[in-house]
């Protein structure tokens, strides 16, 4: 996608995706995750409401066996000796399911209530039923001689849910008092269906399924391992939510066990008939996000073309002015962006033609500058040649002293009115200091000693020409030459790390006054004190920061009568360099 319509159309269809796409996974996401909180919670309370009704149950029919299992006339019944079929043996057997029969009654949810003795002695309500082989199996479980109520279920025949006490005297076992339930209890009780296609199983501790939605399913052993697991973890007392996938199909699991029972109760919701709303709300969300990204993009694509138009129009008049083509200008009458774009594109052109024009004036204007600067050379020069006629009559006549002072004072001039070389050698420099020291011997009498300590790899740094010998010349006429005692200054040059070059001129003569020391260094001198028509401290500053920039430059210190130090900073500037810092003053 290189141009600008392809770019938009792209955009345009991210961004329509980028929005639509987050919206509807949260949608969907939040409103599946509250459908599930919403089953969840009203599955919890259909099997609270479930396992608080067979509490009650279980809990009636309990108090109701404690009663039983007290009772004097029970325990006289299983230790008496009378034999059957005696009158005596009659009235006893009587009186005792007659008791029996008593308490079953208003009690629809119990269907028959047996106390068993040792060897054949039975008692019971209405006809007999269950598993003898069952029943006497108890006698030989040690967990029904403690004290307490013990709720069972025989899977055999059509299962029999049943609460058990022991009946015991003196701590010995005397016989069992059995209540068995109505077997459509369970039925009854767990028969809930929270919501369709559901499946609630109640599971015992042994394993066994009491109650299963499937009824193929009820008196078997659980087999499924998802669900053994998920038993294995139960906490008694505590809900438990969770997914599981079950031949192939995945389902929200709600689990509670009893901690009254101990019996696990397990609702099964098959996860696509619980968010078959939802799904539905995805569909049509994604169809909506279809057409609205169709619609979009079909409007991005009209508005990208209209824009590209104006674009492309602008472009060819740019492409023009590239070749060559000047007044090329692009016709968009267009008030938005790429209008304004287009207006300032010709304001710039126009402004390019006047720079043009401009510059043109300037080239000319400094021709005639330069032609006007060769013909004001040739005073210098002329100056130049009659210092080289004096020499000349000095060497003629054996004037040693005049021969040495004009020609160092030729050399420095050499240097001065050289054009080409606005960059010299840091060696350079201090040779034309050492011509100046020369002329100057004359006049000091060599009071005056200077003292030059350089490094080595700084020799052959360059530096703008004629920036050290204006401060040595300050030093001398304003430093010491208004005293009439000796006086030294010194020159160092050292490189400051690989990038900087430092220049130091140090005099001990009469020092710089605190006033004129704090207009230096804020720059506001524009001449230094004394001096007449030579190269000024504020020169040199303003020539460093215009060759170098900031923070380059010169800078002073100085106390009243102890010494004055001028100390220049500047870049490292090697022969390979130097055209960088042309282009620079430039």
């Amino acid at each position: 996608m290189k141009t600008i319509q392809g770019k938009m159309f792209t955009a345009f269809g991210l961004a329509v995706l980028l929005a639509i796409i987050p919206i509807a996974y949260s949608s969907y996401y939040n409103s599946a995750k509250v459908i599930e909180r919403n089953a969840t919670s009203y599955i919890s309370d259909r099997i609270q409401g479930a396992n608080t009704n067979l509490q009650s149950m279980v809990e009636e029919v309990d108090n109701m066996a404690k009663a039983i299992v007290i009772r004097d006339l029970i325990h006289q019944s299983l230790l008496s000796q009378t034999e059957a079929p005696t009158l005596e043996w009659f009235k006893e057997k009587k009186a005792v399911e007659e008791f029996l029969s008593s308490m079953t009654a208003f009690k629809n949810y119990v269907q028959q209530i047996t106390v068993i003795g040792k060897g054949d002695l039975v008692y019971y309500t209405g006809n007999r039923r269950g598993n003898p082989e069952f029943v006497k199996s108890l006698w030989g479980d040690p967990r029904i001689r403690e004290n307490r109520r013990h709720l069972l279920f025989d899977p055999s025949g059509n299962g029999r849910i049943m609460l058990v006490r022991p009946v015991l005297s003196n701590g010995d076992l005397i016989g069992l008092c059995i209540v068995d339930f109505d077997p459509n209890l369970v039925k009854q009780v767990y028969d809930i269906e929270p919501l369709s296609e559901t499946v609630v199983s109640v599971i015992n501790e042994s394993g066994t399924i009491i109650y299963d939605s499937r009824s193929e399913r009820i008196r078997t052993q659980l087999q499924d391992k998802e669900l053994i697991s998920l038993l294995s973890g139960a906490v008694p007392g505590q809900w438990k939510s969770s997914k599981l996938v079950m031949e192939n199909r995945s389902y929200l699991v709600v689990q509670f066990q009893s901690a009254y029972t101990g019996w696990s109760t397990i609702a099964m919701v098959p996860l696509n008939v619980l968010l078959s709303e939802v799904n539905s709300i995805r569909s049509q969300t994604i169809t909506m996000a279809v057409v609205v990204l169709i619609a979009v993009l079909l409007i991005s694509i009209f508005l990208s073309k209209q824009m590209a138009k104006n674009i492309k129009r602008l472009h060819s008049a740019m492409k023009l002015v590239r070749e060559g083509h000047i007044n090329a200008r692009p016709r968009i009458k267009n008030d938005d962006e790429i209008g304004q774009l287009s207006e300032m594109f010709v304001s710039m052109m126009d402004h390019v033609q006047e720079l043009l024009h401009k510059v043109k004036s300037e080239e000319r204007e400094r021709r005639e500058a330069e032609y006007r600067a060769l013909q004001a050379q040739i005073k210098p020069h002329f100056l130049y040649n009659t210092l080289n006629t004096i020499k000349y009559l000095a060497r003629i006549q054996h004037a040693a002293n005049i021969e040495e002072i004009s020609g160092s004072l030729i050399e420095l001039m050499r240097f001065a009115i050289d054009p080409k070389r606005e960059m010299i050698l840091v060696q350079e420099e201090l040779e034309q200091v050492e011509r100046y020291v020369r002329i100057q011997r004359y006049k000091f009498l060599d009071r005056i000693t200077v003292n030059v300590k350089v490094e080595d790899e700084a020799l052959d740094c360059l530096i703008p020409k004629l920036i050290v010998q204006p401060i040595v010349e300050n030093a001398m006429n304003h430093g010491l030459a208004t005293t009439d005692q000796e006086g030294t200054i010194s020159i160092r040059v050292y490189c400051d790390g690989p990038e900087q070059l430092r220049l130091s001129v140090t005099d001990d003569g009469i020092g710089i006054s605190a006033d004129l020391l704090e207009g230096l260094c804020n720059h506001h001198g524009h001449a230094d004190p004394g001096q007449s028509g030579g190269i000024g401290l504020s020169n040199i500053r303003e020539r460093l920061q215009l060759t170098f920039g900031e923070p380059y430059g010169l800078k002073v210190y100085s106390q009243v009568g102890v010494f004055t130090t001028v100390e220049i900073t500047i870049p490292q500037v090697r022969r390979e360099q130097s055209h960088v810092i042309e282009s620079h003053s430039r």
